[in-house]
């Protein structure tokens, strides 16, 4: 792997059940993996390419911190943080604690996974940004054997009916430009990207995963609006003035994960 790959987006829902079925017949998304743990219960399913959902779901028996986030949105499914697996992640603490960034809720003991998060006051993103050091294959084969693995709680359509669309990119508003290049550019070394069609806008992309789309627009809470979907089969669509116009404008409300979806964009001749 590289220094740095975007792996999932992570969104607190009130349940699996609901959500997932909803998400799997809409994008085709397949279950790879899912926990009943105390505070919390997190699944994932993947889409094309590699690019994963994960949804975090409170304890049957209510309370824990995803309660508290949906509580916040009047108990509305929506965004939560986003994950980049990292390479050496003591070394990333270090790369944003130089550049003013702190960190918190540090899991660095365990051998199999380490963890941490971005101080969401210091990224400005509007959303949380996790930090993932792991030796799990994270390919379905080792999750199924840690405790409190249960499995796919709907029925799955077959892939050659719904085939898992590519998550190509995930956009946002943010205040400050600056901060986000520090954050997501020299922290978290996505390739930064100017836009000519509008100067507002910087495309952040790695190796793997999608790429995010963030626009500066103060007139709003900076955080995460838009996911955009496109067949695996053609090219990526070239990111032109067309192209930005429909992710920055309303795309189809998606409630199951709280944020608009976009889906159907057709590749632009380059």
């Amino acid at each position: 792997m590289s220094a740095h790959e975007l792996d999932h987006v992570a969104f607190a829902v009130p349940s699996w059940q609901s959500a997932g079925h909803s998400v799997h017949r809409t994008l085709g998304a397949r279950w790879v993996s899912g926990f009943h743990q105390g505070s919390f219960s997190p699944c994932q399913l993947e889409l094309a390419e590699g690019m994963r959902l994960e949804l975090l779901q409170p304890p049957a028996g209510g309370g824990g911190f995803i309660a508290e986030h949906l509580a916040r949105s009047a108990g509305a499914a929506n965004p939560h943080h986003i994950t980049f697996k990292v390479a050496d992640i003591h070394a990333a603490k270090d790369l944003a604690r130089s550049a003013g960034v702190r960190t918190i809720l540090e899991n660095l003991e365990n051998q199999w996974w380490k963890e941490l998060f971005l101080h969401p006051k210091d990224t400005g993103l509007g959303f949380l940004v996790q930090l993932v050091q792991t030796e799990l294959a994270l390919d379905g084969n080792d999750e199924v054997t840690a405790p409190g693995a249960v499995d796919c709680p709907w029925d799955e359509q077959p892939a050659e009916q719904n085939p898992a669309q590519r998550l190509d990119f995930i956009t946002g508003s943010i205040h400050d430009a600056v901060q986000a290049r520090l954050v997501l550019g020299t922290v978290l070394g996505a390739q930064i990207t100017d836009l000519e069609d509008d100067p507002k806008t910087q495309l952040f992309s790695w190796p793997l995963g999608s790429s995010l789309v963030l626009r500066v627009n103060e007139s709003i809470p900076p955080g995460l609006q838009q996911l955009s979907f496109t067949d695996p089969s053609t090219p990526v669509p070239i990111l032109d003035a067309g192209l930005l116009q429909a992710l920055h404008g309303s795309g189809s409300r998606f409630e199951a994960l709280g944020l608009d979806i976009l889906t159907g964009q057709r590749a632009h001749a380059a």
